[in-house]
Order: structure tokens, then C-alpha cells, then sequence
């Protein structure tokens, strides 16, 4: 909790890209480009400059444990509840490059605190076998499914991006209706940022606007909403109720590159107010305590409210943003997990001061004993 606002980070990534996890099909040096390409794009270029928070490639491609990533949130920041996503990407990793065991045991440590989204490989041609694994999450208590618009393979036969468009009824819509049989009403969607070498038609956002309409019932959540496609992000929360700017990536902005996070959120606002937006990290992607300290701390710069009609993001604002939107998508009881909470272990340990940065994560590669 910040300023007393309690804390949902919608996307948080226990990522795995270490050698290990390479899937035998994919040939090393091509493994390598995307655990440069994550570090490059995803960490180096947005963490926090302060000292501590920057880690080194190895540092960040190594395996994340489910003790490192609740000791980042709720031991070295603020944050209350988190919201994990898990990510196949099946031409690169065994495992999934944020994992759903992982995840699995994130829940096990920190039950009142994690919420479970599970990764539908879309790109099995056995479709069976997908439905099977929709379900195996659901029983380990998956309440949404991440989907991605491609495997990251480009097939040079074809010359293209082996690709999922979400409005296709009958590739796409069988894995929602199968999440609906199963009680999951939560889709989310990985946007706006690139997959892998190709056209950008698989990262737009058109086929979400689609599927919405074609599924009023359920919600769906644009992650990296306004990374890319700025004026269509807005446009679509505009004409679209069931859809969510998940702002994993973009909130992260806000440390190093606040004006550009002024103009995305601004726009954002300004077409579909604050209540379909959801504050998100991906952490690890960075380290979660700056993005949401200088998150707090954002004012909308004066002349682009005059110039540009952004509104402010006042505390009210901002409180739907950090964790209410979530909330009530998800049926959450904000007093009551408060209560759950107040004694648990991570919030003793919070108690005796923020720890840190990566203390946990990096304690474990350096082999020593981790601090109680």
C-alpha cells in the first residue's frame, strides 16, 4: 500500500530464459538473440538509473524463482497483490519464458496475493491437447488466460511471422469459448510490442476490437496498450466496454521517460477515462519499487493539459488505476485481503524496511544463503 492506496501490479513475470530452458529445436545462437532482445528491450532501456536496480544480462536472463519475484513486490516495494502472467513462446523455450509453475508457486507462498492468468499456446496444432492444459491451469487456479499473437518463429519457406489473429472464429474463438466453459471470463493479449522479425500486423490491436464484440460477456485486456498504436489504443477503450489498457511496459516510462508516459496515459484518459485502465510492470522486467514510487509522484505536465487536453491524474485516478479497475474485474474485496494480509510473512518482513533491490534473486546466483 502507497499514500493508502492498495497496490495491484496486473502483470508480473517469473521469466525464464535461461540455456537451460531452450527448446532443442532452437539452435543457440538464435536462443541468444532473444535473451538480448528481452534484456535490451525490456530492462536496459527502462530501469531505474539509481544505483542497485540495473542488472546485468546474466542477472536478468537467469531463472526467476517464485521467492525472488514476491520478495521484489511485497518486501522491496509497495505492492499488495500481483497479477502473473505466464508466456509460452514455443519456438524458443521448454518451459515458457515466464512460467506457469513458477507462477503455481508464487500462489503456494503468497495464496491472498497472487492471481493466476495461464498461457494458451495457440499455436499447437493439437488443439486437444491445448484445451487439456486449459484446464490443468484452471485446476491449479489459473482466473485468466495470457494469449500471444505469435510463436516467435518466422517461417522462411513462407517468408513470414508465424502469427495469431484473435478475430479468426474458427482458429481463435474455440480457445475462448473453451475459457468461458471453464468459468474464465479474463483474456488478455500481448500488443504493441514486437514478437519477432516481420509486419507489425500481428502486434495491432484490430482483431481485440473484433473478438470484444464478438464476446461482450468477457473482458479483454490489451497489454502494452499505447506502446504503439497510441491513437487506436484510446479509440478502442473509446468504443469498447470490455476492453482494458494493461499498461504493463508503459507505466515503466514513467522513471526515465516521463514525458513520453504523459502522452500515452493522457491520451488514454482523454478517449476512455480511468476506469478501464490497469497500472502493470512486468516485473521482472524492472524492478517495480521506482515505476511505482515516480508513478505516485506524476503530475500531468501543465502545458500538455493546456495543449493537448489531458486530463489530471489525480488520486482518484490514480487509486482506480493501481488496483481497483483490477479489483473489480476480478471480484476483489480490497478490506478484506487488507485484513488477510496485514500479518502475513511478507508484510513482517516489509515492515522492518524495504530491502535491497533484487536482494533475493541475486543473493540465490551468488550461492549464498538467502536472508530471512
Amino acid at each position: 500500500m502507497i499514500d493508502g492506496i492498495f497496490v495491484i501490479d496486473a502483470v508480473a513475470h517469473a521469466y525464464d530464459f535461461s540455456d537451460e530452458n531452450r527448446i532443442a529445436s532452437c539452435d543457440p545462437e538464435r536462443y541468444a538473440g532473444l535473451q538480448h532482445f528481452a534484456y535490451q528491450l525490456g530492462h536496459f532501456s527502462t530501469e531505474s538509473l539509481e544505483p542497485g536496480y540495473m542488472l546485468t544480462e546474466k542477472e536478468f536472463t537467469a531463472r526467476w524463482h517464485a521467492e525472488d519475484l514476491a520478495n521484489v513486490f511485497f518486501v522491496e516495494s509497495d505492492v499488495d497483490m500481483i497479477v502473473h502472467h505466464s508466456v509460452a513462446i514455443s519456438s524458443f523455450s521448454r518451459d515458457g519464458v515466464a512460467r506457469f509453475d513458477t507462477g503455481v508457486e508464487l500462489k503456494r507462498i503468497a495464496p491472498e496475493r497472487v492471481l493466476l492468468y495461464g498461457c494458451v499456446d495457440t499455436f499447437d496444432e493439437d488443439r486437444g491437447r491445448v484445451f487439456d492444459s486449459m484446464e490443468r491451469m484452471v485446476e491449479q487456479g489459473a482466473v485468466g488466460f495470457k494469449f500471444y499473437p505469435s510463436n516467435g518463429f518466422f517461417d522462411v519457406s513462407k517468408h513470414k511471422l508465424v502469427q495469431m489473429l484473435y478475430d479468426d472464429p474458427e482458429r481463435a474463438f474455440p480457445f475462448f469459448e473453451k475459457a468461458r466453459e471453464l468459468g474464465v471470463m479474463h483474456l488478455a493479449f500481448h500488443k504493441a510490442q514486437p514478437v519477432g522479425p516481420g509486419p507489425v500486423e500481428a502486434v495491432h490491436y484490430e482483431d481485440i476490437s473484433t473478438a470484444a464484440l464478438a464476446f461482450p460477456d468477457m473482458t479483454f485486456e490489451v497489454v502494452h496498450a499505447g506502446w504503439a498504436f497510441l491513437e487506436e489504443a484510446g479509440i478502442q477503450l473509446m468504443l469498447h466496454d470490455n476492453i482494458y489498457a494493461n499498461l504493463e511496459c508503459v507505466v515503466n516510462l514513467v522513471v526515465r521517460n516521463p514525458r513520453r508516459f504523459a502522452h500515452i496515459i493522457g491520451t488514454l484518459l482523454r478517449y476512455g477515462g480511468p476506469e478501464r485502465i490497469l497500472y502493470a510492470t512486468g516485473c521482472a522486467v524492472n524492478h517495480s519499487d521506482p515505476i511505482l514510487e515516480r508513478f505516485m509522484a506524476f503530475e500531468m505536465p501543465g502545458d500538455l493539459v493546456d495543449g493537448y487536453g489531458y486530463p489530471e491524474l489525480t488520486a482518484e485516478v490514480k487509486r482506480l488505476m493501481l488496483g481497483a479497475n483490477i479489483a473489480r474485474i476480478h471480484g476483489i474485496d480490497i478490506p478484506a485481503v487488507e485484513r488477510k494480509i496485514s500479518a502475513d510473512d511478507w508484510s513482517r518482513r516489509r515492515a522492518a524496511g524495504k530491502a535491497r533491490p533484487w536482494s533475493a534473486h541475486r543473493t540465490r546466483l551468488a550461492g549464498a544463503p538467502a536472508a530471512s
